[in-house]
């Protein structure tokens, strides 16, 4: 049975207007120098470029949209969140929506990876025991 090409983050973000791509590619290396373990995947279906900790397990994603990218962060409803940035009233997501232009917050976003890897790393062992 023949396979089928693996989509990169490369070939994903191609499809979008530069903009969303610029802004995309800002957060793609920060956040694999915030979290250097993690393993980054392109999701054609979710439009999303995916980040999945060895540990943690599935972190959260890049959503790409015309307009705008999110960071949707897998359990963020338990993320510690005092500047109030993130948007969402899902059982378990949250994100931060940001549109080309803005300014990426950088502090937050560390602080939300550091706190992701932890929760999931927590959430696992407790699965396990």
């Amino acid at each position: 049975m023949p396979t089928r090409p693996s989509l990169t983050p490369e070939s994903l973000l191609a499809q979008f207007p530069q903009p969303v791509v610029e802004l995309a590619n800002a957060l793609r290396p920060f956040v694999r120098t915030q979290v250097p373990e993690v393993h980054e995947v392109a999701y054609a279906g979710w439009k999303a470029i995916g980040y999945r900790h060895p540990e943690a397990g599935y972190l959260g994603a890049i959503f790409l949209f015309e307009d705008c990218v999110r960071f949707i962060f897998e359990h963020g409803h338990l993320l510690p969140d005092a500047g109030g940035i993130l948007e969402g009233d899902t059982k378990q997501t949250r994100h931060v929506t940001m549109p080309p232009g803005t300014t990426i917050p950088y502090e937050a976003l560390a602080a939300f990876l550091t706190a992701a890897v932890d929760i999931g790393s927590d959430l696992k062992a407790t699965r396990r025991a």
